[in-house]
């Protein structure tokens, strides 16, 4: 087997040695012999390049990983082995190692001949200098991250999939509510607005004449206004019927509901409204705004909503006067519903800012 240092390099061993003992202010090792050894009988991947990027010595572990031996590797950039784009991002890498004055970390994907494929490596590099400051060399490590690579690539295309069959899911849920308000809003709420105007007629048309009458149609007309606003609550539950003029309708009428219902004041400002948004997205972005406005809310007297609805770019920031409810789970729901929609979501202290 060939020795994996059997090349004319005494001068390199030497440095490395005077490297060592100026770190660490006493020799540690009595010959270069003995430096060797120790490189060769490490487990891991090691290898030394000079200043112009050139392999100067390599162990049998680096040998395995990069499938070459160090009498093809050594005095060579690896351009026999590797493309010139492969090697120009390397050297950039050494450069940077080399500017930085200390121990630099950096993912490369580069050609393996072990593999015959590409393959990535994490490779650790520690630049020494001459007395002078000038560049020496590089004390380096590699570690082959392919597989690690594979299985988070593997893991991220899952949960791609997985975020938009749960965006394919809330669409459909979405549609199917819209359809149900629709239908509630044309049939049963139409006709409990019918039955209502028959028993006002009936209240109208009794008085002193039929006093029983008259006070049961009374209280059916009070049980009625009773169900009309049921529906109507459902209705909006299901798909606000503001929707259908517009995100910035909507979320006026949101902000109304929740003044009306819980007695703060709210502030409403749309600098631009020219963004052109279909059904879904309107319906998406409105609930990602409830959501951040019931955050806020809790605990808040006063509400305020800014709307940008521009083509290119919506930015909706929603703030209060209080830090918000404390529990962050809505916050991952309206980062994970966002991201279907590719948008994002900045927090502080008692704000929200969407943007899309």
């Amino acid at each position: 087997m060939t020795n994996a240092f059997a090349f004319p390099a005494y001068v390199e061993i030497s440095q490395v040695m005077d490297w060592l003992q100026d770190e660490t202010g006493e020799p540690l090792l009595g010959s270069d012999t003995e430096l060797r050894d120790i490189i060769a009988l490490m487990p891991h991947p090691l290898f030394i390049k000079n200043s112009q990027s050139q392999v100067v010595m390599m162990n049998q572990a680096c040998e395995a990983l990069w499938g070459v031996s160090s009498a093809e590797a050594v005095g060579t950039n690896g351009s026999a082995h590797l493309p010139p784009e492969q090697i120009k991002l390397l050297r950039q890498h050494d450069l940077h190692a080399f500017a930085s004055n200390r121990t630099c970390i950096d993912e490369a994907y580069v050609w393996n001949k072990v593999r015959q494929g590409m393959g990535w490596l994490l490779t650790y590099k520690r630049p020494t200098y001459r007395r002078d400051g000038t560049p020496h060399l590089l004390i380096c490590s590699a570690i082959d991250i392919t597989e690690r690579k594979q299985k988070e690539a593997a893991l991220e295309q899952a949960l791609e999939q997985t975020r938009q069959v749960a965006a394919q899911q809330r669409d459909a849920m979405e549609s199917q509510h819209r359809r149900l308000a629709l239908d509630t809003q044309d049939n049963l709420a139409q006709n409990l607005l019918a039955l209502k105007l028959d028993i006002t007629m009936l209240h109208a048309r009794t008085g002193e004449q039929q006093p029983l009458l008259h006070e049961r149609a009374a209280q059916a007309m009070e049980t009625l206004n009773a169900s009309i606003s049921a529906v109507r609550d459902i209705i909006n539950e299901l798909h606000p019927a503001t929707l259908e003029l517009g995100l910035s309708a909507a979320i006026e009428w949101q902000l109304q509901q929740m003044a009306r219902r819980q007695g703060l004041q709210y502030r409403l400002l749309i600098p631009h409204d020219s963004a052109t948004l279909d059904q879904q997205q309107t319906s998406a972005v409105y609930h990602v705004v409830q959501a951040g406005l019931h955050y806020l809310v809790a605990g808040a007297s006063q509400l305020q909503v800014e709307l940008d609805l521009q083509p290119a770019r919506l930015t909706i920031t929603l703030s209060s006067d209080h830090a918000g409810t404390g529990d962050t789970t809505p916050l991952y729901a309206m980062q994970e519903r966002l991201a279907t929609l590719g948008g994002t979501l900045a927090v502080a202290a008692r704000s929200l800012q969407i943007t899309i």
